[in-house]
């Protein structure tokens, strides 16, 4: 990824559902990929995304506003130029599965 194309905004959510519709509108709104999903606590889950700063605001910006509609929102943050090192420690495999998913899902959305 190019040095523009390095920020990273991630959104915390209460509940699977409202956490689902984040990453949708995030994916849908910009061109950005999702780094991970994690688990922070019980009923508190994240999802990071990367991208150009531009992609990421505006993804960000979209999810939170799904996130809000489907539950509760606990955190949104921006990083417009992490540490080399960070996106790195955000990703954990979680990208892999979650593209083993979304491919899944289209293809059987298409039927």
């Amino acid at each position: 990824m190019a040095s523009t194309d390095r920020a990273i905004g991630i959104i915390e959510t209460r509940g699977v559902v409202a956490l689902a519709a984040g990453i949708e509108a995030m994916m849908k709104t910009s061109d950005v990929r999702t780094i991970a999903v994690e688990r922070v606590s019980s009923g508190y889950l994240a999802a990071a995304v990367q991208g150009s700063l531009a992609a990421v605001r505006s993804s960000v910006d979209a999810g939170t506003q799904a996130v809000r509609q489907y539950g509760e929102l606990r955190a949104a943050q921006i990083y417009p130029k992490p540490h080399a090192e960070a996106g790195a420690l955000l990703e954990n495999g979680t990208s892999r599965r979650l593209q083993g998913s979304i491919a899944a899902l289209e293809s059987g959305g298409s039927e």
